[in-house]
């Protein structure tokens, strides 16, 4: 790869590199090298310290639904990333429009845990359904709450759906009135 001229493609798109006088940091890395991945890693924490990104880990779990999927056995799946606080087995939790209580978690290795901090990926079972990609995560206090948030997405998602669809029929039948002139 020429790095100069991933630089410069990125210079303008707006992302002008520390050793141009920009803000951007660039690091050279090759995984296939195996350089340069403790110089990334660092700059990722000197970065998130200078940015002062912390989570708090004591509150109600948030984060996003990386993929879901339905298994046979073991019912909708979804894998979720915890953003901010910590999910535990056993929480009530809403994911895009279904929600559950959580069964069971298992972290990246397949091991079963029983909580989860932030930045913190996880299988979650125990959902109502397979949530989309990009669904947000929530923790509630409990499963009423869960039930009405869940309600409440599902008929926003709905007349979403029927607006779209109304508009769409009306852009055709204008279409066949036009055709029948």
């Amino acid at each position: 790869a020429d790095i100069e001229r991933v630089q410069r493609e990125l210079a303008s798109e707006g992302l002008s590199p520390e050793e141009w006088g920009g803000d951007t940091i660039f690091v050279k890395v090759s995984a296939k090298e195996k350089q340069g991945i403790d110089d990334l890693l660092e700059m990722i924490l000197l970065q998130a310290e200078v940015l002062e990104l912390k989570a708090n880990p004591k509150a109600l779990a948030q984060g996003r639904v990386v993929e879901a999927n339905l298994d046979s056995g073991r019912g909708p799946i979804a894998t979720v990333l915890v953003q901010k606080g910590t999910l535990r087995a056993g929480n009530t939790v809403v994911c895009g429009i279904h929600y559950g209580k959580v069964r069971a978690m298992l972290n990246d290795l397949g091991n079963r845990v029983e909580s989860a901090g932030p930045s913190m990926p996880v299988e979650i079972f125990g959902l109502s359904g397979v949530p989309g990609a990009g669904d947000e995560m929530i923790s509630l206090a409990d499963e009423r709450n869960a039930k009405q948030v869940s309600m409440h997405r599902a008929q926003k998602q709905r007349s979403k759906e029927l607006a779209q669809k109304s508009r769409i029929s009306l852009e055709n039948l204008f279409d066949r009135m036009a055709e029948a002139d």
